[in-house]
């Protein structure tokens, strides 16, 4: 049966003097599996049709596909003549659990991504979690409690603070820094104990990661993993720049960005260890407030906040739902087995000379290891065509969650973003007692 799944992907038209210099090149694949998923030995074809702008088909042009497992394990490099071709098929394998992508490219038209699964339930991480794992990050939660004093402060913004709720600036002391973000509280205490939503933003810097709305039924947590307070007015205050001689730094001390600085060093000095342990630190302050709904406390996060996920759904037992959408920082060493690991991808970011010791580390902030802990009701949102967080990785770590009741939500074509509709479901489903 031909899937009804397909992706379509327009090249910008360029324009010069008043004059279309190209025309505008649009690709449609449809999978022969209308859920994109084989067994393993099981032959994929791909129709793949080349339209222009006016959806007339293409007629002249060459298109090159690369077929390989979602990693470097190339099964072929092929060329297609639109002027004898258009529509023309694609045609490959795997025979072991994993994603079988497409890669195409074409004059006039972006490059484009596809990809279908074969038995992905049965991917495995690329190694298995370090003995002492657990011992590991109960000791370091332990430590920060007896050395470091909360110190947890609390700011109201009245600018930000409505009719139905109280907006705060909060930060809470961690191993050799801070941790930033907001709170938001209802104000009509009649209706406490208030469910609560906790969120950690996605990488880079921008709106997600300075900014967060407030409810009138809902107490909202909120943190960036940035050495620095967030502010809604970040563009005003020029706060980018701020970032970015953040990143630069931890370039220039480690010759990586600051998601991978430090990993060779040791597992203390990593970026995110502080992070992890002052953002956990903070969801128990939170949950020991008497106008929490403990019986409703659920966290939701995008990229690398999906990838927090899996690190405080694991390690803090405050959680009753978890919700990830194209989550980071799962499977770091799935390139051990020939295929792409999760963004960061912290062993590949790493000068040469210092990827041994990383490798020593990197399992201790493998989300896929912390996914083996959790113990509540999850929902996962993978993108099959994401180059970021690829499917493979996030498949890795969806799987080792141990419960019953967690469910994987594709997104065929989706690349490191993510539709409305999934954002939609899953947020209905982690308000819903």
């Amino acid at each position: 049966m031909k899937s009804r799944c397909r992706v379509w992907l327009f090249a910008v038209s360029l324009f010069a003097c008043g004059l279309t210099a190209s025309a505008r090149l649009q690709f449609s694949i449809v999978s022969d599996h209308a859920d994109c998923l084989y067994r393993c030995g099981e032959v994929a074809t791909f129709t793949v049709t080349v339209t222009e702008s006016n959806e007339v088909r293409a007629t002249s042009g060459e298109v090159r596909v690369r077929v390989d497992n979602f990693g470097p394990q190339e099964q072929g490099i092929y060329t297609f003549d639109l002027s004898k071709q258009n529509p023309f098929t694609v045609k490959g394998t795997l025979d072991t659990p994993g994603f079988l992508r497409l890669c195409l490219s074409g004059k006039n038209a972006k490059d484009l991504v596809w990809s279908v699964g074969y038995e992905p339930e049965k991917i495995e991480k690329g190694s298995p979690s370090p003995a002492d794992f657990d011992a590991f990050w109960s000791a370091a939660a332990a430590r920060l409690e007896s050395e470091v004093p909360i110190d947890a402060q609390m700011t109201r913004i009245e600018e930000r603070s409505t009719a139905d709720f109280d907006f705060y600036r909060v930060s809470f002391a961690t191993f050799g820094r801070r941790v930033h973000g907001y709170l938001s509280i209802p104000k009509d205490a009649s209706r406490a104990p208030f469910p609560v939503s906790v969120q950690v933003a996605a990488a880079g810097f921008g709106n997600w990661t300075n900014n967060m709305g407030g409810r009138k039924d809902r107490i909202n947590l909120f943190f960036a993993v940035y050495p620095f307070e967030p502010d809604w007015k970040w563009q005003e205050k020029n706060l980018k720049a701020k970032y970015d001689e953040m990143d630069a730094a931890y370039r220039k001390n480690y010759g990586t960005g600051y998601s991978c600085a430090g990993i060779a060093d040791s597992r203390e000095s990593y970026f995110f260890y502080p992070v992890i342990l002052g953002i956990n630190r903070a969801i128990n302050w939170l949950a020991a407030r008497p106008d929490v709904d403990r019986q409703n406390f659920v966290y939701s996060g995008t990229s690398q906040g999906g990838g927090f996920g899996f690190y405080l759904c694991g390690l803090n037992k405050h959680f009753t739902k978890g919700a990830f959408f194209v989550p980071a920082i799962t499977d770091t060493l799935g390139y051990l087995k020939g295929r792409m690991s999760g963004w960061p991808r912290i062993i590949e970011s790493q000068p040469e000379q210092k990827k041994a010791e990383a490798l020593k580390n990197a399992p201790y902030f493998d989300g896929a290891n912390f996914a083996a802990r959790i113990r509540i009701p999850v929902r996962v949102a993978v993108g099959f065509s994401d180059t970021t967080c690829p499917p493979c990785a996030v498949y890795a770590a969806f799987n080792a969650i141990p419960v019953a009741d967690k469910q994987m939500t594709h997104g065929f074509g989706m690349t490191h973003s993510c539709r409305g509709d999934i954002y939609n479901k899953l947020g209905k489903w982690l308000e819903t007692r």
